[in-house]
């Protein structure tokens, strides 16, 4: 196996990678840098700002939730009475409804055009979305003088890849989140303590009028390592509650050699997905990328994945699969469980299952090197612990706080 490279990223799949190691994503990057203080570049703000991504997601606060206190992460306009908006899975559902529909008409007219020339008229298939392979129903319904091809049932959980053990539909029977947890992560390197990362569930929010869980996290360096490189990162995205599909992430970068703002946004009427980037350095000035791509139904997002996970039942000798929609590129990623195991740790002895993630592009698994997590072995499944190899030595990141 390739060591776990958190240099600047060769390719998209290695930027996936990198975000991947949650607890040294930011960190390690600067290893090899020297700065005292976060870059200050002179009107940073607007060079950085995305119009078109603010255009993209309206985010409104639950009247429950008003006065909840918010973190560094996103600068939304919060408004109050939402409108309602149908599920993304209903949405998903009608599309393969409607293809199959389509197809019945395409059939019923071959049918009776063969049958005027006295010939058998081949039948055509339904095209579901992208490698979307969906549990219909047995019933038929008619259109006209012929019999439309089954129709996807709402009720059944898709995609048929992820596991349906302890979900009822696309909700876990037990929800592991709560308003108001955060678990810090204490990083080091060669046991130098570089910095904490602290990963935490904030006030639900109405996204394009649906509600939604609003998952964030932190990462900074303490002031010792700040002398090497100095490090102020947040993240941020917003899932579905009831579908558990990510409409967004947002990363704000604040370091020593760069600033950067990228935001995703997962359109899941259209099945597409956009990226915006946007990088200033002192050196490079400013850089800004774009991708849009066809993301296949129900994808997480790299910021997404370490919260859906905890959504599963983790049992050793099993393996995990699920969709990441990332920067252009359609990803599978499979989680082994591979062993229970006691964990000492600041807080105590804590019950843990460990796994280890991998990514697959077209069927073929790609490389993330030496990279395990550890999450409590209960109903919550807090991730207390990140191990990663690098290019030169290893990177871990170790529970010293859970606010439950």
């Amino acid at each position: 196996m390739t060591d776990f490279d958190f240099g600047p990223p060769r390719s998209r799949v290695g930027r996936t990678q990198r975000i991947l190691g949650l607890a040294t994503f930011a960190f390690a990057a600067g290893l090899a840098g020297c700065a005292s203080q976060i870059l200050k570049i002179n009107n940073s703000d607007h060079i950085l700002a995305s119009k078109e991504y603010e255009e993209a997601i309206e985010v409104q606060t639950l009247p429950s939730d008003v006065g909840q206190q918010e973190g560094d992460a996103g600068a939304y306009v919060l408004k109050d009475a939402p409108p309602y908006v149908p599920p993304p899975s209903a949405q998903i559902s009608a599309q393969m409804a409607e293809t199959n529909v389509e197809a019945a008409k395409q059939q019923a007219k071959s049918t009776a055009k063969a049958g005027a020339k006295g010939k058998t008229a081949s039948v055509p298939k339904a095209t579901p979305p992208p490698e979307e392979t969906a549990k219909q129903n047995s019933a038929p319904v008619a259109v006209g003088a012929a019999t439309a091809l089954p129709i996807a049932s709402v009720e059944k959980r898709q995609p048929e890849i992820e596991d349906s053990n302890g979900f009822q539909g696309r909700r876990p029977v037990v929800d592991p989140f709560r308003v108001g947890e955060s678990v810090t992560l204490e990083a080091s390197y060669f046991s130098v303590v570089a910095g904490d990362i602290t990963l935490e569930v904030r006030p639900h929010k109405v996204v394009n009028g649906r509600k939604a869980y609003h998952f964030a996290g932190t990462a900074r360096s303490t002031s010792v390592f700040a002398l090497f490189y100095a490090v102020e990162d947040t993240m941020e995205t917003f899932v579905d509650f009831d579908d558990l599909i990510p409409y967004n992430y947002a990363l704000h970068v604040k370091e020593s050699k760069q600033l950067r703002e990228v935001r995703s946004f997962f359109d899941w009427k259209k099945l597409r997905g956009y990226v915006w980037d946007r990088k200033v350095t002192n050196d490079k000035g400013v850089k800004e990328e774009k991708y849009e791509w066809d993301i296949l139904p129900y994808a997480q997002n790299v910021f997404s994945t370490p919260f859906y996970i905890r959504t599963f039942k983790l049992e050793p000798g099993k393996a995990v699969h699920f969709r990441i929609g990332h920067e252009g590129k359609n990803l599978l990623l499979t989680a082994d469980v591979l062993r229970r195991e006691k964990l000492s740790t600041a807080i105590g002895e804590l019950n843990t299952v460990v796994i280890r993630p991998k990514l697959e592009i077209d069927g073929v698994f790609k490389p993330m090197g030496e990279v395990y997590f550890w999450l409590t072995d209960d109903d919550r499944k807090f991730v207390v612990r990140i191990e990663a190899k690098i290019k030169i030595g290893k990177v871990v990141a170790q529970v010293k706080s859970i606010n439950k």
